[in-house]
Order: C-alpha cells, then structure tokens, then sequence
C-alpha cells in the first residue's frame, strides 16, 4: 500500500528546452459501504471489474493516466472505505484532494440519505472543491429507489458539476463523471484566461 502521504508527484517531461512539472491530480471517491466505489476507480483506472469484491478497509489507491487538453495527466484515485468505523480516518485521507465523486447505489436509499453526512465530512475537511454525484448499479434498473430526478436535484442544489448514472459492471459510462470532474479541476488550475 502505497503512503497516504503521497500528495504530489513530480513528473518531468522535456518540452523544447523546459522542463515541466506535472502534478498528480487527487480524487477521492466518498460514498455509503457496498455502493461500488472501488469497482469504478478500477473500471476508471483500466482494472476489471470483480463481482466478489470486498469492502474497503481505510482506503485504496489506483492511478491512471488520461489526456486533457492534449497533456498527460496523472490521475490518483482514492477509494475511501465507507464504512461508519472508518470516517474517523477519513479527513486525513480526503486532505489534499482536488475533486471529489460522491457515489451512492441507485438500489439502496439508505446509501443515498448518508450523502450528507460525507458532504459535510469533505466540507469541513477540504472547503468547496469541484463534486459530481454519481449513481451506480444502472444495471439494475428493476430494483431502483432512488429515482434519476430526486438525485439531479440534490445535484443541483449542492453545487455539483452534475449527476451520473452508472454501471462498474456493465462499463457504462464509468468515464464520464470522471472525465468532467478533472476537466473542472485543470480549468481552475489554469485560472481564467
């Protein structure tokens, strides 16, 4: 396992006759136990999914690389365990995140309730960073308690960038909450042009 103290990153690239420095980019999934946040970061990351997977105990990383605005970006994602006994643990994992995915199961209402109480646990840790709400288990559209609407709104009325329904199962548009979310993030990094 890899040190949570790992923050930043340095990776150099010769551009002409410059160096650069490239900083890995934080996202920290939050979200209820069982909701399937380690299932999208290894989806997201390029990992298969596993039906059998086990509960996070603290948290987990996975890192990726994708291309914004044709840069390399080295994204890290952390999978913070949702369980109650871990959110003692939580602020030191969140501390230094650039965005974060808040994720609930469309399935399980309950899952959707607890959202407040990680908002408020990342609002207290890291102030107003860039969010998007993500609902998974969009395979299992039979089952669903937590309609597209109700979660849009609470989207909405939160500041998120916005709401996605997805399935780590089926690989149905795992990319997209992600892909937002870190595009916010490089455009604030930027600053305005």
């Amino acid at each position: 396992m890899l040190s949570w103290k790992l923050a930043v990153v340095l990776s150099w690239r010769l551009d002409g006759a410059c160096l650069s420095q490239a900083r890995v980019l934080k996202i920290s999934l939050c979200g209820a136990g069982g909701v399937g946040k380690t299932s999208l970061a290894k989806v997201f990351s390029g990992q298969q999914f596993n039906p059998r997977e086990r509960l996070t105990v603290g948290v987990q990383h996975f890192f990726t690389k994708i291309y914004i605005g044709g840069v390399e970006r080295t994204v890290a994602i952390w999978d913070i365990g949702g369980e109650h006994r871990f959110r003692l643990l939580a602020p030191a994992f969140l501390r230094g995140s650039a965005g974060v995915v808040y994720v609930f199961d469309i399935t399980r209402e309950e899952t959707f309730l607890e959202l407040d109480k990680w908002r408020g646990l990342v609002e207290r840790t890291l102030g107003n960073v860039p969010a998007v709400l993500v609902g998974n288990k969009a395979d299992l559209q039979e089952l669903r308690m937590v309609y597209r609407d109700v979660a849009e709104d609470y989207a909405r009325r939160h500041g998120m960038l916005g709401y996605f329904e997805v399935s780590a199962k089926d690989r149905f548009d795992v990319d997209k909450p992600f892909i937002v979310l870190i595009q916010r993030i490089v455009s604030r990094e930027r600053g305005p042009a």
